[in-house]
């Protein structure tokens, strides 16, 4: 079966002209305009390799990676070399190409991208984490202690004896790390005590708020 790729860009001839090459080169190849569209396709399916623009207008391209649960091999393409988006990249897990690249050096990185050993180191670093101590965040006004985490989301214990179900998406603040990030409700359980259960995935935290929390993340043995 063809590797399945999906290409973000919100310049129209660019993006054009890069489903055309891979197309070219047997891979199948679906893509967004928007950053909006690529999170909803990123929901419905998971592509083998994720090529993405840096700037998607007012988002980072790297958001796209930030907001994974699981990791997806992934190359970031900027318009000129940026050495701090580059060391974002790949603290992410993902690759970076700067223009002017050729068309050599994009297929060649590409297959470097979807080797298994690549796809396993990326792996590793959402892995879940039990908290073996402690950790208390708050949603809004309601505490919660945190169970688990991973460099794409966490696992949350709400005190809270309300029926009420949970948002779609919110904060989580961690007063005494100094760390707030907003997630995507992933799933949810009202228990018999009263409190509820989830599971949430970080959603379009900006490079700086993902580098404190892998670094939370890091820090929890």
């Amino acid at each position: 079966m063809a590797v399945h790729v999906l290409i973000v860009d919100v310049d129209d001839a660019r993006r054009h002209s890069l489903i055309e090459t891979l197309e070219g080169k047997g891979y199948r190849v679906a893509s967004a305009d928007s950053f909006q569209r690529a999170r909803e396709l990123l929901k419905e399916t998971a592509p083998d390799l994720l090529i993405t623009e840096a700037r998607l207008k007012e988002f980072n391209g790297l958001q796209l990676v930030i907001a994974r649960q699981d990791p997806i091999p992934t190359i970031v393409l900027a318009g000129v070399p940026d050495p701090v988006l580059e060391t974002e990249a790949r603290q992410l897990g993902a690759d970076y190409l700067a223009r002017p690249f050729s068309t050599a050096s994009l297929l060649e990185l590409i297959e470097k991208a979807l080797q298994p050993h690549d796809s396993f180191t990326r792996a590793r670093r959402w892995v879940r984490k039990a908290v073996p101590q402690q950790l208390f965040a708050r949603v809004e006004t309601v505490e919660a202690r945190i169970l688990d985490v991973s460099y794409g989301g966490l696992r949350l214990q709400l005190r809270d004896d309300s029926a009420s179900p949970l948002p779609p998406s919110f904060e989580v603040a961690l007063p005494t790390k100094d760390v707030a990030v907003h997630v995507d409700l992933v799933w949810q359980s009202h228990t018999k005590d009263g409190n509820w259960m989830c599971g949430v995935v970080l959603s379009q935290a900006d490079p700086a708020t993902a580098r404190a929390w892998h670094g939370l993340v890091d820090a929890i043995a």
